[in-house]
């Protein structure tokens, strides 16, 4: 009995999370279940003691199962669904940061008005690319409701919206601020930017994106590249904001108060004060909601003079989540932070005590243990959610430990001092750029080596490797042992030499620009790569499977797909492309066709609310320093009409380097569009007969030229007349995808190189 009322109010707030998280299971939101919890919670007041904490405990769990019921009927009510394919005129406010992508821009908002209808729900609002809204501005803008995409890659963008409340996408193409909004909300607006505009004065680019990361829990400025590394490495944690950034503003509002001379009391209030502007800048995420809660407790502890409880403090930042929305159980971001929270206060003390009889500095041997615990406490996690573990978390942490504290702390104070000291703020701001580098490399490091991040089947084949070698040694004795050991070491040599070189080798990201004319027979496709991500000219026919070689080249995601014209051998393979990978635009012409290729394409983006785009001379679009410029079609062309004298034409450029993707828009077309010269040149319609060919030759000056044909063919192509006048510039080098293969064409923006895959 002394031991269940020692644990009471833990087994209270166990029980309310318990019935919070059940309504995930099974909803019932009647009047009735909320009476019955509370007719057994007063029935739990007259039982004899030795019933009163289950009745009271049953009792507490259904009123969370009631209001878990409550609180998903309402996160999956939606007004806005019934409105999907309709556009209006709409009032919406923004209520987080913008997520870019090459071509558009995913913003978390909350619906006002639509059309006459006052309507308050959480919406994804897509925006073309450019400058972003700021959180908490109110925009008005002309909005057409659409679904959120399915299942596509492994991710289920419809499901997980669903869990965050979000049922529909806004799509719109322009918007202007009419305001901001006002109350608590439009106060963390304030402190946000005061926050974000403060920490890194002068710094910009990666330096700036990685203490943004550390201080607000954001990495929107990262680039994919780099999130990926931080993933991998096992760093990924690092922009996620902690208990320690908590630990950190509230322990500096206490220190500040002594240093003032201040009594501890006041001390405490400013602790407070700090930790609820804080979580209110950073947002609602739930590992910040989680160390608020706690630190908020703790100062609360200390000034009613009551003992602090860390285990009742986690379960009441679980119940407050969960009451929120039950929802979040679901949540990778909550199931990672209260199980690594959890290993901490379970693990890591047993861990330290084990490493106290090594000769291992305290430091490391802290780092060591909350790293290895919070690894193996995640990791479940991270392979059910993602898939892969990072193998490398410990000795990333180690490197990476000595500097996080240091770098967030002098943020905070850059922002406090930024006011006041704009020269010192600078200053800090320009020291801590270089800590952010350091953490920046350690993720680069550490999340490049061989099987940095592991499956599932290849991380259980390992561990269950190194138990076996590990029982095996641990029974050997004498020089047995030192052989054994020397076996594993050169198994895993070996291993890791296997897992190096084995299978078809996966081309690196490009690190300027990389044309790959893929060799899709009869047709054309080409893949344009920058850092920034990838363009694709044409799909070629079904049977050449461009989504399948795009995904052997290690392309999982196209930033845009373009249509140049409806015809089976350059747009059969796109509705493969859209179902398979992750693709952010398609750009189509647009021309009157009955062809069924395009109208399946263009039915498999909309399923999948890929935004679409007619293709029309003098548009433009960036992709990282690549550019892109139509030079045709200027209209979709009379119905009837040859669709090769509409198909798309398009100079791509890259510093100095310039292509032209012609499709089958020969000479009689081209030649009257005062075509640039260029480097690259991608030969018109397979290198069909073309009378004008030569004098287009004079005035593009190509370098190199690609005839995408296939072997064989019934066309005759390429004709003789069109290869001869190739061979007939010097100078020019002369590939053919039917003889050469894939034809890929790099460039660092000045100088070109050339290799094919044959």
């Amino acid at each position: 009995m002394k031991w269940l009322l020692r644990v009471r109010p833990h087994l209270l707030a166990a029980c309310v999370c318990f019935g919070l998280a059940a309504s995930n299971l099974g909803r019932d939101a009647s009047v009735a279940v909320a009476l019955i919890a509370v007719g057994g919670a007063l029935t739990a007041i007259v039982l004899p003691a030795a019933w009163r904490l289950p009745a009271l405990g049953l009792a507490l769990a259904l009123a969370g199962w009631w209001w878990g019921s409550v609180r998903l009927d309402a996160l999956d009510r939606s007004p806005l669904m019934s409105r999907v394919g309709t556009a209006e005129r709409a009032l919406v406010v923004v209520t987080g940061p913008a997520r870019r992508s090459p071509f558009d821009l995913r913003v978390p908002a909350q619906m006002r008005h639509f059309g006459d209808a006052a309507i308050r729900e959480p919406v994804l609002l897509r925006l073309p690319a450019g400058r972003s809204p700021p959180q908490g501005a109110i925009l008005d803008l002309v909005g057409e409701i659409r679904r959120p995409r399915g299942p596509k890659d492994g991710f289920d963008e419809r499901t997980w919206l669903r869990r965050h409340g979000v049922h529909v996408v806004v799509r719109a193409d322009r918007w202007r601020i009419v305001g901001h909004r006002g109350g608590l909300s439009g106060f963390a607006d304030r402190l946000r930017a005061r926050l974000s505009r403060g920490m890194a004065p002068g710094l910009h680019g990666e330096r700036r994106a990685v203490i943004a990361g550390i201080v607000l829990g954001e990495d929107e400025g990262l680039s994919q590249e780099l999130r990926d590394r931080f993933r991998s490495s096992g760093l990924y944690h690092l922009l996620a904001v902690s208990g320690q950034n908590v630990a950190l503003i509230a322990g500096g509002a206490i220190m500040l108060v002594y240093l003032i001379g201040i009594s501890r009391v006041v001390g405490e209030i400013v602790a407070l004060a700090a930790i609820g502007g804080y979580v209110l800048a950073v947002g609602w995420q739930p590992s910040v909601v989680r160390a608020g809660v706690a630190g908020a407790l703790a100062s609360l502890a200390w000034l009613a003079s009551r003992p602090s409880d860390r285990w009742y403090f986690l379960l009441l930042g679980a119940a407050l989540l969960l009451a929120w929305s039950p929802y979040s159980l679901l949540d990778a971001g909550f199931q990672l932070s209260f199980a690594a929270v959890a290993a901490i206060f379970v693990v890591v003390p047993r861990l330290q005590h084990t490493l106290a009889g090594y000769p291992v500095p305290h430091s490391l041997a802290e780092v060591v243990a909350v790293s290895g615990a919070c690894g193996v406490a995640t990791a479940p996690i991270l392979l059910t959610q993602f898939g892969v573990i990072p193998l490398y978390s410990i000795p990333a942490n180690a490197l990476a430990a000595p500097v996080v504290a240091p770098l967030l702390g002098v943020a905070l104070v850059t922002a406090l001092v930024a006011p006041v000291a704009p020269p010192l703020a600078a200053a800090m701001a320009w020291f801590n750029g270089w800590l952010a580098a350091y953490l920046a490399a350690c993720a680069r490091l550490m999340g490049g080596l061989p099987y940095a991040a592991v499956s599932a089947r290849t991380a259980l084949l390992v561990a269950g490797v190194l138990l076996g070698l590990a029982y095996v040694i641990t029974r050997a004795r004498g020089p047995r042992r030192i052989q054994l050991v020397a076996l594993a070491v050169g198994a895993a040599l070996v291993a890791g030499g296997w897992r190096l070189y084995s299978g078809p080798s996966v081309p690196p990201p490009p690190s300027g620009l990389r044309i790959t004319y893929l060799d899709v027979g009869q047709g054309d496709g080409a893949l344009i790569q920058v850092p920034g991500g990838s363009v694709l000219v044409d799909e070629g026919p079904p049977e050449a499977d461009v989504a399948g070689q795009l995904r052997r080249l290690g392309v999982k995601s196209v930033s845009m797909i373009v249509l140049t014209h409806p015809q089976r051998d350059h747009v059969g393979g796109a509705k493969a492309v859209l179902s398979k990978l992750s693709v952010g635009l398609v750009l189509d012409p647009a021309i009157p066709s009955d062809s069924e290729d395009e109208r399946g394409a263009l039915a498999e983006a909309r399923k999948r609310g890929v935004r679409i785009e007619v293709a029309r001379a003098g548009e433009g679009f960036r992709l990282g320093a690549l550019r892109l410029r139509l030079l045709w079609p200027d209209g979709p062309g009379p119905p009837g009409d040859d669709p090769n004298n509409h198909a798309v034409v398009l100079v791509a450029s890259y510093g100095k380097t310039d292509a032209i993707f012609t499709a089958d828009a020969e000479s009689d077309v081209t030649g009257h569009l005062h075509l640039p010269p260029v480097e690259i040149l991608k030969v018109a319609h397979h290198g069909s007969e073309d009378s004008g060919l030569p004098d287009e030759l004079k005035e593009l000056q190509p370098r190199v030229a690609v005839i995408s044909v296939g072997a064989h063919n019934d066309y005759g192509h390429p004709s003789p007349a069109t290869v001869a006048a190739l061979h007939a510039v010097p100078g020019l080098a002369v590939y053919r995808t039917d003889r050469d293969g894939p034809v890929v064409v790099e460039s660092d923006g000045r100088g070109i190189s050339v290799h094919t895959g044959r």
